[in-house]
């Protein structure tokens, strides 16, 4: 899914739901934020502590990376595929999806135990970093479902695409957005309409948001049917959706530098690393040219003591809970042997 879902409608939602405004939105933007990590800032002036103090000798504080379209690293595939977007789901239900019947333990599919149980486990949390990151991993098994995040001939949609079959790379922006109808040749109902993908992850969103605040989700069909009208209008573009969703829900309107600004990070590079429409071949080229530039793919920066308890600092210290979390979670599932890295090979 992209900004639309994982900001917009996942803020609406938090607001129908009952969460303050302040929360929606801190909700919401964790959410979106994991798609907009796709390097690490290293915060020099916020030396990692030893023993309760300051290592001034040693690392300094690393922000958590959570995206990343460089299939052929096997790190990504552990650290950012697996726990954030492409979490392991039913492999049978999968099969009876598939035109071939293939099994894959990989495979996502829509409200996977393991998803579900990561959802669950940050809502008693409440916290709401960790709530807006957990969100955004199981609303992607939807958007995600018949593709595992490894590079593998399940996730091919074409023997002819010159694109390789790494998650839905070969389906580019399709499965992520909200309106898009298009074809995936491996299901045996091939034709897809993604409006009720993303209304089928809203329902089931709204559904953990009302329990964890101990209301009933008795008017939930009136809270998705708001939503369906916003994606009825397949004519207007995200950007007018947007509007849509900023007027109707009293959502502001998505800015990536906020969190950073506030943290006292200043990216000469622009807000955002990235196309806002999600051009994945634009970005891999990009990438490619960056990390020639930048071997590590880390970018230094003195915030000036505002980074130490801003929202960025809590949004990665509940990322690399998440991550950790949802890696024990597979690894207990799928044996550790299994998701290991040469496991991945």
């Amino acid at each position: 899914m992209n900004l639309e879902f994982h900001y917009y409608a996942t803020a609406a939602l938090a607001i129908r739901a009952g969460f303050p405004s302040d929360a929606a939105h801190r909700i919401a933007r964790s959410s979106q934020q994991v798609d907009q990590a796709i390097f690490s800032w290293e915060i020099l002036d916020f030396p990692v502590t030893v023993g309760g103090r300051a290592n001034l000798a040693g690392p300094a504080y690393r922000t958590e990376k959570t995206q990343d379209y460089v299939f052929w690293d096997e790190d990504v595939f552990r650290t950012v595929y697996l726990p954030f977007h492409f979490i392991p789901g039913d492999p049978s239900k999968a099969a009876r999806e598939r035109a071939d019947g293939a099994g894959n333990p990989w495979i996502t599919t829509p409200d996977s135990p393991l998803a579900r149980e990561l959802l669950v486990r940050a809502l008693r949390s409440g916290d709401h970093f960790r709530i807006g990151i957990a969100l955004h991993s199981y609303a992607d098994t939807w958007a995600h479902q018949n593709f595992s995040g490894r590079l593998e001939s399940v996730n091919e949609l074409s023997t002819r695409s010159p694109l390789p079959p790494a998650g839905h790379f070969q389906a580019l922006s399709s499965p992520d957005q909200a309106t898009e109808e298009w074809r995936d040749p491996r299901l045996r109902l091939p034709d897809i309409d993604n409006r009720e993908r993303f209304l089928a992850a809203a329902r089931m969103i709204y559904r953990f948001l009302r329990t964890s605040l101990h209301r009933d989700f008795d008017d939930e069909v009136l809270v998705i049917e708001e939503l369906g009208e916003l994606w009825e209008r397949r004519e207007l573009d995200d950007r007018a959706r947007a509007f849509d969703f900023s007027i109707r829900y009293d959502i502001e309107p998505w800015n990536a530098s906020i969190w950073p600004a506030a943290a006292g990070i200043v990216d000469e590079e622009g807000p955002e690393d990235r196309p806002r429409h999600y051009d994945k071949l634009l970005w891999f080229g990009n990438e490619i040219a960056k990390r020639a530039a930048r071997r590590d793919g880390i970018r230094r920066v003195d915030s000036g003591g505002r980074f130490r308890g801003s929202e960025l600092h809590a949004w990665s210290e509940a990322a690399k809970a998440h991550r950790a979390e949802a890696l024990s979670l597979i690894d207990e599932a799928l044996g550790a042997s299994l998701v290991g890295k040469r496991g991945m090979r």
